[in-house]
């Protein structure tokens, strides 16, 4: 019964009788395979749904009492697949065969009456129990093509022409898209069982296509549902991105500033994303067949702090289309029981505002058992899930955590340059694994030339290391990068583990972890950005060297740059995601060997009283 519209940036919740009953929030799940599983009926098959395996009519009345709104289901055919090295077409047998003019315009759309009364017994019974469909016209980027003949005749040739039909505007394929994209917006024009519409879904992970196509597809199908759809229901364009990856093919920033807007193009009006094993989810410095450590927490708030920004700056909402992970990999984080990670990710979301975010996958069929990423929970039937089921209704899942400071500390120390802070050396700080945390907040940067400046330095005579900021040569590219020294020769781990920390009065904590080996890990706001590859000599600690914290002034530097810095903290060890993790969400600090809050002192609060001394006059300043 409800549906979404997007008002001001916010998605709102209208119910059927068209009435705004206010903004959305809460879980949603997907479904994808309601319509297969019932061989695309209006009625269901005795032999594909029972106890185990519970059709709609049944799932809906126990989804809407427990609490589901938003259910997101593919609404056409998307199994097409070679087979045989013929081709296995599905389309046309449940929807329909199309007709074509001599220039591949659409004569008719030649839709079944069957398949429409599938679609519709759906949306009815949907709406009969006040749950709302998020449809997708589209999956399977190669089903098209099959059906129009426009894919090749064996598995070699079927990808690339299908591919070009999909990337030609004038194909049989993409004027079929349109036709059926309009038809399908104009049939459900005024069906309340409709909450939102997906654009397309994985035409990029799944055909290959290029940016510039994929956004042309997301695009025109959008138009043609917004220009089709009475209640003006939020569109989003499925996920159809760039697909995260490990290493990323490009920054992070990149990612924000320049794909996102360009593959959520107008009308769609939310950036849609889905976190799967492999990305944010678990970690972006993890690859997506790695053995995940049993003391992993999930890294995803920064990540969905960033995206709300995104998404701010975008004027759209952000919506988390997909994210789960597979009971295998739950055994490995050794999580089937508590659900940790889920906890973790549910409060992000609801910590960083995210609206709407969908569960994958509920009740999806035989096949998502395998992959064991299915969920099914009902008074008859369970898949061992329960778990999972419990966390998607708990606490995390239905009201906001609490805000929580960055870093916990009252006052921050003002830096300028020129002002230094000594810590006297210790043995506790001669461990050649070790970590640094700290917590930075850029108000004012200068322009110079090719300068490293160290601001945080344990490091002589070429041994040691350096937290250094990096070719300050704009405002906009001041960055921060931790070097090892190994001996007389420099040596540094060079592979990507900086971190920008130019945002203007934004707060930044930042934790760098080192191995023996020279092999750093870089974590921005609990998120893993870089991990960085060993060293090609050893690593050599400065023994006997103190720490300073400050930089000191450069004849070469044009303005006067300010920073805050707090909580500087040192560990004798690579600290775990968990303990990263439990740093930035509670406060929590695990056997530091120093710690200097800089909150209106230098004194070392790790226990071993090694406090900071400095010749300088210190300003300390409320954080805000």
């Amino acid at each position: 019964m409800p549906y979404i519209k997007v008002i001001n940036g916010v998605m709102q919740e209208f119910n059927a009788a068209g009435v705004n009953t206010g903004k959305v929030s809460g879980i949603g799940l997907n479904s994808h395979a309601y319509l297969e599983r019932r061989t695309w009926s209006a009625v269901a098959a005795a032999t594909t749904t029972n106890d185990s395996n519970p059709d709609y009519p049944a799932d809906f009345p126990y989804l809407a009492a427990n609490g589901f709104k938003y259910i997101q289901v593919m609404m056409a055919p998307f199994n097409g697949t070679m087979a045989d090295g013929t081709g296995y077409q599905v389309w046309d047998y449940v929807v329909g065969k199309p007709k074509f003019a001599d220039d591949n315009t659409v004569v008719d759309l030649g839709i079944n009456d069957t398949y429409w009364a599938a679609v519709k017994a759906l949306l009815d019974c949907a709406l009969a129990n006040g749950i709302g469909i998020i449809a997708c016209p589209f999956w399977n980027p190669y089903a098209v093509p099959e059906l129009v003949g426009e894919a090749g005749a064996t598995r070699t040739e079927h990808d690339v022409i299908a591919r070009a039909a999909l990337i030609n505007p004038q194909s049989k394929t993409r004027h079929y898209m349109r036709a059926f994209a309009q038809a399908f917006a104009q049939r459900y024009s005024n069906h309340a069982g409709i909450a939102a519409w997906m654009a397309a879904q994985e035409l990029m992970a799944g055909a290959k296509i290029d940016l510039n196509s994929t956004r042309e597809i997301i695009q025109e199908t959008a138009q043609l549902l917004r220009d089709n759809d009475t209640l003006a229901r939020m569109i989003s364009s499925g996920n159809a991105g760039i697909a995260h990856t490990s290493p990323r093919q490009g920054s992070l920033q990149q990612y924000v500033e320049e794909t996102l807007p360009f593959m959520n193009p107008d009308p769609v009006d939310c950036l849609c994303e889905n976190l799967f094993p492999g990305n944010e989810y678990v970690s972006s410095g993890l690859l997506e067949g790695a053995d995940l450590p049993s003391d992993f927490v999930s890294s995803s708030l920064a990540y969905l702090q960033v995206m709300q920004r995104a998404a701010e700056k975008l004027g759209k909402p952000y919506y988390l289309g997909s994210f789960c992970l597979s009971k295998k990999q739950e055994r490995a984080l050794q999580d089937t029981e508590r659900q940790d990670n889920l906890h973790a990710l549910l409060s992000a979301i609801r910590r960083t505002g995210v609206q709407l975010a969908c569960y994958w996958a509920w009740n999806a069929g035989k096949a998502m058992e395998v992959g064991e990423m299915n969920l099914v929970q009902t008074p008859t039937h369970t898949n061992e899930r329960e778990p999972v089921w419990n966390a998607l209704r708990g606490d995390d899942a239905i009201r906001p955590a609490p805000p929580k400071p960055c870093f916990g500390v009252t006052k921050t120390l003002q830096f300028q340059p020129g002002l230094m802070l000594t810590v006297p050396s210790s043995v506790r700080y001669e461990s050649a694994d070790f970590s640094l945390s700290y917590c930075i907040r850029q108000q004012a940067v200068t322009s110079t030339k090719d300068v490293d400046q160290a601001f945080i330095k344990r490091q002589s005579n070429s041994k040691g290391w350096a937290l250094l900021q990096k070719f300050i040569t704009t405002q906009n590219n001041l960055s921060t990068y931790l070097q090892l020294w190994g001996g007389n020769a420099v040596s540094s781990n060079s592979n990507g583990h900086g971190a920008k920390v130019d945002v203007t009065d934004r707060w930044l904590r930042c934790t760098y972890t080192v191995k023996h080996d020279g092999s750093i890990s870089l974590y921005v706001d609990d998120f893993l950005m870089y991990q960085g590859n060993k060293m090609a000599q050893p690593f050599v600690n400065a023994v006997g060297t103190p720490l300073v914290i400050g930089r000191a002034v450069n004849a070469l530097e044009q303005g006067t740059p300010a920073w805050q810095l707090s909580d500087v903290i040192l560990y004798d060890r690579v600290l775990t995601p968990k303990e990263v993790y439990d740093y930035g969400q509670y406060g929590i600090v695990h056997r530091p060997v120093g710690r200097w809050k800089l909150d209106g002192n230098l004194e070392d609060s790790s226990g071993f009283g090694n406090h900071a001394s400095t010749p300088g006059q210190l300003v300390y300043v409320n954080v805000g």
